[in-house]
């Protein structure tokens, strides 16, 4: 058998697996009725995908969540109180379920009208993970009776309580099957294991028999009715207006419309899973309409809810498949064995088809669980409480899932997924802050206002924000500047350059915090505003901003730190800093001179004057000059490639700028243009070498002194990185 040949063949087993469940609850009678129903559901559903414009290589065929969801419906129906079903007795109740199939299908096909599907695809994963798991657990809890040779019509549930009825033997033909299904990709490579595994169950069943253990070994699969009963449209139609039936629709509706969400999320699911490199969301939409269509037609023939199926999916195409015409190959199989190889059918073990469907239910355990499950174990703090508490959800779905209601467990879990998603959400969007005693903007001050910002600058505090502020963060946002900034807060800085989005809600909650603390004396500015944005035009439609495109506030948060600094400064000082002129004897670069050698190093710089807006040296440029702030203000800008330009520092009267190059003479690191007039002293490089000939003493306290200017701004750089670090 060739390796294209035998994979035609692997959907009929699990398509005969899956459908046999479907009518167990109508007993050993209708056996066979299931196992048939799958075979014309895989095949109807292919046929149709492809007539109605699939072209991938996507084979279907029954699920597990479905059939075992149609079981539970067919089980309520059979003992339901209504009485147009215990009246119209088995007919009616299978005419009900076939109608329950097509109206499933109907409401599928319009999901994806709808776009519905794509709405479906952003269901938390782990949701969907616990979606799978519960499939799997499934498939393999109801196996277990075939497993132990019981009556097909004993549940899971009753396993244990029945374990009287068990027939040993059976276990030992599972277990070949399971065997052989697993290794046997090692010893014939070219052959899928599930015929692999199914060939040598029904050959150890046989043997067995053969040696007088037949009564232990638990049924065949058995006789199969020719051809299913359609559905019969005409008379469901014809009971439906009569008052006495009106009760059907209440039984149906909702019973379709949870047949048609699981469906559509199963589909969605293993789509995802087989597809190569995933489908858009309008292909997932068309994808849920042709499947609608399916089982539309498959419900009239008399067929049960088709899907995705993944395991002949994944091996067409691995064996070769690049187009629908392996999808019609695989229907035209499926109908072949329909018509000619229904007696061979019926001589297939019971125990053999569960083995390997057991194992296929192993198989189909979601790994991302596994994973979560190992790293729970390595992973410490808070991203261990996230993964337990995704886990828990996942756990929660796969076992409501299983115990109580698929449907019911989906959306359970997708609430209790949002409900974790707000409660993360409602955690602080603080991402650190910290008091401007220790970290300081770049302007650069005299010695007077640096000691000033040390012994108040506590008051200033700098909140960085991260995440989106809504209705619960917002609210513990203010809670926590409240608490941090204190009494005697002189100003609070709020930076969003690592907000995302910004609710109404949240807006107003900020608007009353900016209230609150103006009340009481205490200044808010807002940095990483970025014009045009979702949050600077939230803020502008409350009044904290004046204008969408122009927000109030600074971009940068060190321009924002800056301004602070310099409001506070301004309460301690009467006149700025930056309009009082300094004397030479009070620069750091003077200190520890007497008066002679004061004068003497004075005689060998110039005075130079700057407008506002000019540039004092470019970057690139030659450096052969040393600047002394004396008044006014200056920025170092470095210039980026496809960037803005960053600012580095800000130099205020008595600061130095451009000391390298009295060292190596270099090009120049950065931008310096003045903010505002500026008045320099100038220490040439050949002044400087005059300086070291005539001065040797004068030139060696001056290095000292530089020397002692550059470790004091690489000491405070540390204590910021260190801080900020903390």
């Amino acid at each position: 058998m060739s390796a294209a040949a035998s994979s035609r063949l692997v959907a009929i087993p699990l398509a005969m697996g899956f459908g046999m469940f479907a009518f167990v609850a109508l007993g050993e009678a209708y056996f066979g009725h299931g196992v048939l129903a799958g075979l014309w559901s895989a095949f109807i559903a292919g046929v149709v995908c492809v007539l109605t414009g699939n072209r991938s290589t996507t084979v279907y065929a029954p699920r597990v969540t479905t059939t075992f969801y149609l079981g539970s419906v067919l089980f309520a129906l059979s003992h339901s109180p209504v009485p147009a079903l215990q009246d119209g007795g088995l007919p009616m109740v299978l005419a009900v379920f076939m109608g329950i199939v097509f109206l499933g299908g109907a409401f599928q096909a319009l999901f994806g009208l709808v776009r519905l599907g794509s709405l479906i695809k952003f269901t938390p994963y782990p949701v969907m993970a616990g979606f799978q798991n519960a499939a799997a657990l499934l498939l393999l809890l109801v196996q277990a009776s075939t497993l132990l040779g019981m009556p097909v019509t004993t549940g899971f549930m009753e396993v244990p309580a029945q374990l009287g009825q068990a027939h040993p033997l059976t276990l030992v033909v599972a277990a070949v099957a399971v065997l052989v299904m697993w290794k046997g990709k090692r010893w014939f490579p070219r052959v899928p294991a599930l015929l692999l595994g199914l060939a040598a169950g029904t050959l150890a069943w046989y043997a067995l028999a053969a040696f007088g253990f037949r009564a232990a070994l638990g049924p065949l699969i058995g006789g199969l009715p020719a051809m299913l009963r359609p559905l019969d449209v005409n008379a469901l139609w014809n009971l439906m207006p009569g008052a006495a039936h009106w009760p059907l629709a209440w039984v149906m509706v909702p019973a379709a419309l949870g047949l048609a969400f699981i469906a559509s999320l199963d589909a969605l699911l293993c789509e995802r899973i087989v597809a190569p490199e995933g489908n858009s969301p309008r292909e997932s939409d068309r994808q849920l309409v042709r499947l609608g269509l399916g089982n539309m037609v498959a419900a009239l023939a008399g067929g049960i809810t088709a899907g995705v199926n993944i395991g002949p999916s994944t091996l067409n195409r691995a064996q070769g498949a690049r187009g629908a015409a392996s999808v019609l190959v695989n229907a035209l199989v499926i109908l072949l064995t329909m018509l000619f190889l229904l007696p061979l059918v019926g001589l297939l073990p019971r125990v053999a088809l569960s083995a390997v469907i057991a194992v296929i239910a192993i198989q189909h355990f979601d790994t991302w669980t596994l994973q979560v499950l190992r790293r729970v174990r390595t992973d410490a703090g808070p991203r261990r409480r996230g993964l337990l508490l995704e886990l828990g959800v996942v756990f929660v779905v796969t076992l409501l899932s299983v115990a109580v209601n698929i449907v019911a467990a989906v959306f359970i879990g997708v609430l209790i997924a949002v409900g974790l998603f707000l409660l993360r959400m409602s955690r602080s969007v603080v991402r650190r802050h910290y008091r401007c005693d220790e970290v300081r903007s770049h302007q650069s001050r005299d010695a007077l206002s640096m000691n000033l910002l040390a012994r108040h600058g506590a008051r200033i505090t700098v909140f960085e924000l991260e995440g989106p502020l809504f209705f619960g963060s917002s609210e513990a946002l203010a809670r926590t500047v409240r608490e941090v900034a204190g009494e005697d807060a002189f100003a609070v800085i709020l930076d969003f350059r690592r907000v995302n989005d910004l609710d109404s809600t949240g807006a107003r909650v900020l608007l009353q915090l900016h209230q609150d603390l103006t009340r009481a004396g205490c200044s808010v500015r807002f940095s990483g505003l970025r014009a045009g944005s979702v949050v600077a035009g939230a803020m502008a439609d409350l009044g904290l901003a004046a204008d969408r495109r122009r927000p109030t506030g600074t971009p940068d948060l060190d321009l924002a730190i800056e301004a602070a600094e310099d409001d506070l400064l301004a309460t301690l000082r009467p006149t700025p800093a930056v309009l009082q002129p300094i004397t030479f004897e009070t620069l750091e670069l003077a200190r520890n001179f007497d008066a002679r050698e004061r004068e003497i190093l004075r005689s060998f710089f110039v005075e130079r004057r700057f407008a506002a807006g000019a540039t004092v040296f470019a970057q690139g440029d030659f450096g052969t000059e040393l600047f002394i702030v004396m008044q006014g203000r200056a920025t170092a800008m470095l210039h980026q490639r496809g960037a803005e330009p960053l600012r580095l520092a800000t130099f205020a009267p008595g600061a130095t700028i451009g000391e390298l190059a009295l060292l190596d003479s270099g090009s120049r690191s950065a931008t310096v243009v003045a903010d505002w007039p500026l008045v320099c002293l100038v220490l040439s490089a050949g002044s400087f070498r005059d300086m070291q000939a005539r001065e040797p003493a004068v030139a060696i306290r001056l290095l000292v002194n530089l020397g002692r200017e550059l470790g004091f701004r690489m000491r405070r750089a540390n204590q910021m990185l260190h801080r900020l670090a903390a």
